[in-house]
């Protein structure tokens, strides 16, 4: 099964004002796996600030599609755009660190062998160690998870090793948020307080964001719009 522009809807919350820039356009992207193709000819525009959920079964294409915007994967055909610069087209290719996004795993992806400053800062080397240190700090605080700085993954719960996730993923200030079924591995009571917390913070930081999720429930409750 493959990920393709069926359709789309809106959820309750307004869209993105007519005629805002687009912060991230995809163009007739496809993708495949040898023969298997996952991602159909899909083409969004997502505004600045904006929050979209990608909905559908697994195995549909969505976490692909996370990939290709992140640049961890090349797309087979079509044109991904942020902020009208392009960065994967058919001879362009921009690598994933110089994008401006942050990408958030399903299973979160800490290293066991770093602290939780050292997982945050992980993605910083491009500046000086105490430059890394700052903006490591500022994201857990942002997550209020600064206090466990010095702590290892498996010592924290699991909704404090998702709120780690997120801090890695917006310490280096992305113009995007790339989210892949965030929440999947919390038991339901957690779930939700940790899917507001989750939304407040995103919300408050501008970054638009794309959320992969098979939950219609979830989608609706967190999406400004909703992708088929």
């Amino acid at each position: 099964m493959s990920l393709s522009p069926s359709g789309s809807e809106t959820s309750g919350r307004a869209e993105g004002a007519p005629g805002a820039r687009a912060r991230l356009t995809l163009s007739h992207v496809s993708h495949r796996y040898g023969r298997l193709l996952a991602v159909d000819d899909v083409s969004l525009t997502l505004p600045a600030g904006e929050f979209v959920c990608l909905l559908g079964p697994s195995g549909c294409g969505k976490s692909s599609l996370l990939r290709v915007i992140a640049g961890l994967q090349r797309q087979t055909s079509g044109q991904v755009l942020i902020d009208g610069e392009e960065v994967a087209g058919p001879v362009r290719f921009v690598p994933p660190e110089n994008r401006g996004v942050g990408l958030m795993f399903q299973d979160y992806a800490l290293f066991p062998h770093l602290n939780v400053l050292g997982n945050v800062a992980f993605g910083l080397s491009a500046y000086p160690r105490a430059k890394r240190r700052e903006m490591a700090l500022e994201a857990l605080e942002i997550v209020g998870m600064a206090k466990f700085a010095k702590s290892y993954p498996h010592t924290l719960s699991g909704g404090e090793q998702q709120r780690v996730a997120l801090a890695r993923a917006l310490a280096p200030r992305p113009r995007i948020m790339l989210l892949d079924e965030p929440f999947s591995g919390l038991d339901r009571k957690l779930r939700d307080a940790v899917r507001e917390e989750t939304l407040t913070i995103l919300r408050r930081s501008g970054a638009s964001c794309v959320m992969v999720t098979h939950d219609p429930e979830e989608a609706m409750l967190m999406a400004d719009r909703i992708a088929l």
